[in-house]
């Protein structure tokens, strides 16, 4: 769908600026016609000068350039526009209409209708600050395209969110965000603030059953799916947000409730307490199965060859438990974590046997979905008989289209 467009190329201060060279050759390579535009801070990490080789266009990189209406023009010529990265200062920029750098003021200069992508790139730590997360979403609100950032290592050498993709899967994004239909008539998304004064419960991660003092058993559930839901929520649906988070390191934004428990029967308490003051209560939680009938209360100890025997029991089943309480005004929705073969079978099942309003079904045998994965596919069942199939997505989008879906419920 590159072919022939022509994209303004916005590089801006990040360290993931020096990747912008071969984003813009993959832009190229795709048959687009490409103008670039450098920050002064992103010229810290990439030059004007190659990237103008790359594109056979010369790099805007100056605010007041000769003519003094170049960006108007410039602007008005083409079909779309991606700046990449994009860094928190300038997503604060565009939030405020501060226009004091050449990428910021050809951004301004876009017509309605003209798609206008940000794939931010920064800590993980700058990332969930509140400021940039309400940035985030009133852009969001106004139709800007997000590529969100995913979990890897970061220019920092710590290991988190804020990792813009690689070029050509950020291509790739972008290519399937210009291609969506605009709607002139109003870019805001139907589910902007759809559970304001609403309140979800919503729990994530695994929880481990101890076996003795140091070991456990669990799964391999990394909470991300769960933390997203919470994340997208509170700052994008604006509900109040009540997180029970079995053990995980994914992060939550410091407006969401979040209690972090470790097993079953703690999870079941917190969840159940809250049950009656919630609205919406999400259960994407991987829980454990079984438990140890009797935990050693010291560290099981190797006695030469002998392997010792574990006698297991089933733990409470949290989901079923909250369906049969939960009152008639309120929504439950359910995940499960089947294989590609048998999949909608169990989820239906799964939807009708625990009276729920909703199932989301996704695969922990395909790649890039499942456990520990920054990316999802997910089939979305309801009560009233809808099917939506997702596409392999961000988790955070995953997250915001399952929310979706559940506004229609109401």
């Amino acid at each position: 769908m590159l072919k022939d467009k022509r994209i303004i190329y916005g590089v801006t201060g990040s360290v993931a600026a020096v990747k912008a060279p071969i984003v813009a050759r993959e832009l190229v390579r795709r048959g687009a016609v490409v103008y670039p535009a450098l920050t002064a801070s992103g010229a810290q990490f990439t030059t004007a000068y190659g990237l103008s080789v790359l594109t056979k266009n010369e790099t805007a990189a100056v605010v007041f350039g000769s003519p003094s209406t170049w960006h108007i023009h410039l602007g008005r010529s083409v079909d779309a526009m991606l700046i990449a990265p994009c860094s928190a200062t300038t997503i604060g920029k565009l939030r405020y209409g501060i226009y004091d750098t050449v990428v910021t003021l050809l951004a301004a200069s876009l017509p309605k209708g003209i798609p206008l992508v940000l794939a931010p790139a920064m800590d993980e730590e700058m990332w969930l600050q509140p400021a940039v997360q309400e940035n985030i979403a009133w852009l969001k609100e106004l139709g800007v395209g997000i590529i969100e950032p995913v979990s890897g290592a970061l220019a920092s050498g710590l290991e988190g969110m804020g990792r813009m993709l690689e070029p050509e899967e950020l291509v790739d994004e972008f290519d399937n965000l210009i291609s969506m239909p605009q709607d002139l008539d109003t870019a805001k998304p139907k589910f902007k603030l759809a559970f304001e004064g609403k309140r979800i419960l919503i729990s994530g991660g695994p929880t481990y059953e101890p076996i003795d003092p140091v070991r456990f058993i669990g799964n391999r559930s990394s909470g991300k799916m769960g933390a997203a839901l919470a994340n997208e929520a509170t700052s994008v649906f604006g509900a109040n947000v009540t997180l029970v988070m079995g053990p995980s390191a994914a992060k939550t934004l410091p407006f969401v409730n979040r209690i972090d428990v470790e097993t079953t029967d703690q999870m079941y308490a917190s969840m159940l307490e809250h049950l009656p003051s919630s609205d919406i209560i999400i259960m994407s939680a991987a829980v454990s199965d079984y438990r140890v009938k009797n935990v050693s209360r010291s560290k099981l100890k190797k006695k030469g060859d002998d392997i010792p025997n574990i006698d297991l029991e089933r733990t409470t089943d949290i989901l079923k438990k909250l369906a049969s309480e939960k009152r008639d005004d309120q929504i439950i929705v359910g995940f499960a974590l089947e294989s590609q073969e048998n999949g909608e079978e169990y989820a239906r099942k799964k939807l009708e046997e625990k009276g729920l309003d909703v199932v989301v079904l996704n695969s922990y045998d395909e790649n890039g979905a499942g456990f520990g994965s920054d990316t999802n596919r997910v089939t979305i069942y309801t009560k009233t008989g809808m099917k939506r199939e997702l596409g392999l997505m961000s988790k955070t989008e995953c997250a915001r289209e399952i929310l979706a879906a559940i506004t229609e419920l109401k």
